[in-house]
């Protein structure tokens, strides 16, 4: 099971990624995690083969970016790729007024998705009904911004630290902003710092860079146990793991389990009146074997498969 978090280049669609990654890996199945636009650089995760059935453990992870607006023009699609719509007279904002109102999108909002974006209208994307000029309907969603930083100001351009929940749209921040301080604004560079807290800056690898390797052990990549360590853990013999590889829900009486810094988890956590609990299943190789629930039955604590991989 391959995960690699590629530094998507600017120009390129998160599409092209995926294309790269089949290509050069000969893989026919590949996703990834998190669209970016074009217009955007940065953290895009990229799971092959048997890894893709992971991408939807981690569809609800936060995101992090650096984004940089320009105050005093609004586009059709809120970015740099678009047509100028309206311009606005920035000679009297001053910092601390550009600040706060950044601030004041700090928590839930109600955002307005962009015309131009990819969300279906009818099952039909919405930038392709814009492009012919057709009207979209307006639809919103709630987002949370967890955390705002105005990192620099130099006028026309601010640029901001953003901690956002998934599906936020950063290119809908900038316009609302330029439609707070009453200017307009759109987004003119976007980078994804972090996807969660398993993809980050940190172990990214550039198109480039993944080209020079001249085979596959050279390539970084991330471990399925690495980014599933929020997980507990049961260690596996090869009857479980023959049980589990048909499905089979299997007891865990005298099987070590516990979390992934090797520490184990107290009995009381799996007996009769809690909860269960999600948990990986790997062998003695260290290889994952199954995803799936820790649950109290027939006076017992049971693994129940979800997703096999063996």
């Amino acid at each position: 099971m391959k995960i690699i978090n590629i530094d998507k280049p600017k120009g390129w669609t998160s599409y092209d990624v995926v294309h790269f990654i089949k290509r050069q890996f000969n893989e026919k199945k590949v996703g990834h995690l998190g669209t970016l636009d074009p217009l955007a650089t940065g953290v895009l995760p990229v799971f092959l083969g048997k890894a893709t059935r992971l991408i939807p453990l981690f569809n609800e992870s936060d995101k992090t970016y650096r984004a940089v607006c320009k105050l005093g023009e609004s586009t059709d699609t809120y970015d740099a790729e678009g047509t100028v719509t309206n311009c606005g007279d920035i000679s009297s904002l001053n910092p601390l007024d550009i600040i706060k109102t950044v601030n004041s999108f700090h928590g839930n909002q109600i955002q307005k998705t962009p015309a131009f974006s990819a969300a279906k209208v009818k099952g039909v994307p919405a930038y392709k009904l814009a492009r012919q000029g057709l009207k979209v309907p307006d639809k919103t969603r709630s987002v949370i911004f967890h955390e705002l930083v105005v990192e620099s100001i130099e006028l026309p351009y601010v640029q901001i630290w953003i901690h956002c929940s998934k599906g936020t749209y950063i290119r809908s921040l900038a316009n609302d902003l330029g439609q707070v301080l009453n200017v307009g604004a759109y987004l003119t560079s976007l980078e994804r710092l972090a996807c969660g807290k398993w993809f980050n800056s940190e172990n990214s690898v550039t198109v480039e860079k993944l080209k020079m390797f001249d085979n596959e052990n050279e390539v970084p990549w991330i471990s399925p146990l690495e980014v599933l360590d929020h997980l507990y853990t049961v260690v596996s013999n090869n009857r479980m793991v023959s049980l589990i590889k048909h499905g089979r829900t299997v007891e865990l009486t005298n099987v070590p389990y516990g979390d992934d810094n090797g520490v184990k988890a107290e009995k009381t956590d799996f007996v009769e009146g809690k909860s269960d609990k999600q948990a990986k299943v790997i062998d003695t190789c260290q290889n994952l074997v199954a995803i799936g629930r820790i649950i109290w039955e027939n006076g017992g604590s049971y693994f129940k498969p979800t997703k096999v991989f063996v």
